[in-house]
């Protein structure tokens, strides 16, 4: 069977207005750099081949499509990772993956979309993503009820708009993408590392209406893990600190995306879903092993913060 991935509006749609005069312009004739909005057409195209295609000629349009989101990566530039990490799925396009696997590329590209969504297209979003997770767990099953979780917190979908400014309270830490870890050796994993670990249950954010804000740190984990023995499996360790540190920043919101500019000169940008903020973190959790202090085990993690 053909790989297909089940995916809407993955890359948004760039329009331009051209105003034409009657009279001739004389002044200097400016060029604009096309090449990214040129690479983003081009991977919608690719994506659109890839999910019509066929078994024949799946690892072509495979190809394609990935040389399509590298190509969007150096022309556009890649903040969250996303575009990296569906490329990284795609594999060396050498031969399909099984339907697992392709529920869970499917529920990876739901949550990128619903990640970016608009005011407009939340709604359409959050049912699709809800839909990957419902297939997902037809396909696959939800052993430890992670799958299901998520679907629970999702609601019904119905957006709420609520102000930027004021306080946000940070409430989760999702995988991204979805795994297994087992951060408190329980034998259950859970779509919110937050639960499994103890710490980070008072972060905040402040937005002011000057533009300015504030983030709030006011614990840290130092979280080790140790191999057991004669297996590949390894167990996780978790010391949480108090600490009192306040990272001023500047801030401007465009549309869903809200801008950080931090002093340090890093930005980082987040994603606003009616009453929730979504920033993903490549390396948000850092696993120091406690044999050598040197390997490590990372994953990339979504923050998210509720408007209180």
């Amino acid at each position: 069977m053909v790989k297909k991935i089940f995916m809407l509006g993955l890359f948004a749609t760039l329009f331009m207005a051209i105003n034409c005069d009657n009279e001739p312009y004389e002044g200097e004739i400016i060029v604009e750099d096309t090449s990214c909005v040129e690479a983003i057409e081009a991977t919608e195209i690719a994506a659109q081949n890839f999910l019509n295609g066929t078994q024949e000629d799946f690892s072509d349009l495979c190809l394609i499509y990935k040389e399509a989101l590298l190509n969007q990566i150096e022309a556009c530039g890649d903040e969250d990772g996303s575009l990296q990490l569906l490329a990284d799925d795609l594999g060396t396009c050498t031969e399909e993956i099984d339907a697992c696997e392709e529920a869970i590329v499917a529920t990876e590209i739901a949550l990128n979309d619903f990640n970016n969504t608009t005011d407009n297209d939340y709604e359409e979003t959050c049912n699709a993503y809800k839909n990957a997770l419902m297939n997902q767990i037809d396909i696959c099953g939800d052993e430890d009820g992670l799958l299901n979780t998520l679907i629970e917190d999702l609601g019904d979908c119905e957006l709420t708009y609520v102000e930027t400014l004021g306080t946000w309270k940070l409430i989760a830490w999702e995988p991204n993408p979805i795994t297994d870890l087992d951060l408190d050796n329980d034998g259950i994993s859970s779509s919110n590392f937050l639960d499994e670990i103890n710490c980070y249950d008072n972060e905040t954010i402040d937005f002011y209406s000057d533009g300015t804000g504030r983030l709030y740190l006011r614990s840290i984990a130092n979280i080790t893990f140790t191999p057991i023995v004669g297996t590949d499996l390894v167990e996780f360790s978790t010391v949480c600190s108090e600490i009192d540190q306040t990272i001023f920043f500047t801030w401007f919101q465009d549309g869903n995306t809200v801008t950080f500019n931090f002093l340090d000169g890093t930005v980082l940008y987040y994603f606003r879903n009616a009453n929730r903020l979504y920033v993903v973190i490549n390396d948000g959790l850092v696993a120091t092993s406690s044999v050598d202090n040197t390997s490590t085990i990372t994953h990339s993690i979504t923050y998210i913060y509720e408007k209180l």
